[in-house]
């Protein structure tokens, strides 16, 4: 978990802002993720980066749900990578969007998306009406 630059925080008000935030996962050559945790006005207060294997990559809820009490969060945005250069969501990652999306409510805060990416490509699971 590493704070938010006070001289430079970004607002991730949309899918392109995040999308920018998360950019140089789409080259990377293993599954990770990235999740950011934002204020009411959906400015960057921290963020965790997990490094996972090839095709695969965990976080618990319960750690992103600590995270986000911690920096007394609002909202959060999640992305990770298919180094495979196919944004399709996994059921897996489908179902972890709805469990995580359930276990922030339970504390007030918004999973306000949860992008795939693969290169350039990025698919939104919100978007795609996931939760």
């Amino acid at each position: 978990m590493v704070p938010a630059s006070p001289a430079s925080t970004p607002i991730i008000a949309d899918l392109a802002a995040a999308c920018a935030l998360f950019a140089r996962l789409g080259h990377a050559a293993t599954e990770a993720v990235a999740v950011a945790y934002l204020d009411p006005n959906r400015r960057l207060l921290g963020m965790r980066h997990v490094a996972g294997g090839r095709d695969q990559v965990r976080i618990a809820v319960r750690i992103i749900v600590a995270d986000a009490l911690a920096f007394a969060a609002q909202g959060v945005v999640i992305a990770h990578n298919h180094p495979s250069g196919d944004v399709t969501p996994s059921m897996r990652d489908v179902a972890f969007t709805r469990t995580l999306a359930a276990g922030l409510r339970t504390v007030e805060v918004v999973l306000f998306d949860h992008v795939v990416i693969a290169g350039e490509r990025v698919a939104s699971l919100p978007a795609m009406g996931v939760v």
